[in-house]
């Protein structure tokens, strides 16, 4: 559990070229973490049973939710539900703040 965080004093994780990610706070069935990208950077396509909103701090990304796209810019949020497939593309440099629930077990730091 980690009930306060600030971005500058949690380590990064790269989770590929051009992508790191930081678990700012979690706390029973809730976990926010802040996702920095290069221009260019393609996460991969995936799903997990967790529910996930995204909200873009700063930059222009492609999201694809199903068979769906939405281009989204600083300012958007996007609701991603449980087992449904999705991936985010960087069109320019950008955060994105991705709250989950439940908590990301993979993702808590070891």
């Amino acid at each position: 559990m980690r009930t306060f965080g600030h971005a500058n004093d949690v380590t990064a994780k790269k989770v590929k070229e051009g992508i790191e990610m930081r678990v700012l706070v979690w706390s029973g069935k809730l976990m926010m973490t802040h996702v920095s990208f290069k221009k260019g950077s393609v996460g991969d396509l995936h799903s997990h049973p967790h529910e996930q909103i995204s909200y873009i701090v700063e930059g222009e990304f492609l999201y694809t939710v199903g068979e769906k796209k939405y281009h989204m810019e600083a300012g958007g949020a996007i609701y991603v539900p449980s087992n449904v497939k999705h991936q985010v593309e960087a069109l320019t440099d950008g955060v994105l703040l991705d709250v989950f629930t439940p908590i990301r077990e993979d993702y808590l730091p070891q």
